[in-house]
């Protein structure tokens, strides 16, 4: 390191602060290492001084378990974490100091992914509860179609569906209240496929008045709407194509 960084100093007192901002291989059994002496390096510690003094901010956010209700405000989180670790990334820092920066913004996003996870979990419970209350019911009807809560993914309707074995067709839909978008899932016995409902056409005729698409096949599809607000008109068109198209 001498004949790299100080050869050029009259006295070592010029050298000021000293900190080692990168470390890489260039070829084997070859490592670099790059250190900021003077102004460059103060620059280099004021910045490492700022981004951990935002992180620190955040951090206090991020113990607030309640924050995941407030949707607009969780994104804006998670949004500045983000904006933290690409400009670490980008950065001239202390080369520890970096990568402390980034596994504690790691920490603060798994912190924020836990109470995601943690609410999309009871959403799930929810669900698969609704539909054990639809399959107990002491008359089933051969088609159904039924909106579930809100905010409910694919993986928490196809639970709720096979709940619904005695059904023989099923269609199920929920609304994103994040983004107004509408699931719609649906499964078709093979007993009614063969008088003429297939679940790729159920979806795609409910489309029509949700938007979006569908896909996937006689037994199974689903499909993503853009318009929320044609959810009931929806629910009467599944209703009443798979009424006439049942022969």
């Amino acid at each position: 390191m001498y004949p790299y960084f100080f050869r050029h100093l009259q006295n070592v007192s010029h050298i000021g602060k000293l900190v080692i901002a990168s470390e890489e291989a260039i070829a084997k059994g070859i490592r670099r290492i790059v250190g900021l002496t003077g102004p460059e390096a103060e620059r280099a510690i004021h910045r490492a001084d700022r981004l951990e003094a935002r992180l620190a901010e955040e951090s206090k956010e991020v113990q607030n378990k309640d924050i995941i209700s407030n949707k607009e405000k969780f994104k804006a989180l998670q949004k500045k974490i983000q904006e933290i670790v690409d400009e670490a990334n980008g950065a001239l820092l202390p080369y520890w100091r970096k990568d402390a920066i980034r596994e504690s913004a790691k920490g603060l996003q798994k912190t924020l992914d836990g109470y995601s996870k943690a609410v999309q979990a009871a959403v799930a419970e929810k669900i698969l509860a609704e539909a054990k209350e639809l399959a107990a019911a002491p008359e089933q009807q051969s088609v159904l179609v039924h909106v579930f809560s809100p905010n409910a993914n694919s993986k928490a309707i196809d639970n709720a569906l096979k709940l619904l074995k005695d059904v023989k067709a099923v269609m199920a839909f929920s609304v994103n209240e994040d983004n107004g978008k509408v699931l719609c899932m649906a499964k078709v016995d093979k007993t009614l496929i063969s008088n003429g409902l297939k679940a790729n056409d159920w979806v795609n005729e409910v489309c029509t008045v949700l938007g979006g698409r569908g896909g996937g096949k006689d037994a199974n599809a689903q499909a993503t709407g853009d318009r929320a607000d044609k959810v009931d008109a929806a629910v009467e068109l599944a209703y009443s194509f798979a009424k006439t198209t049942i022969v």
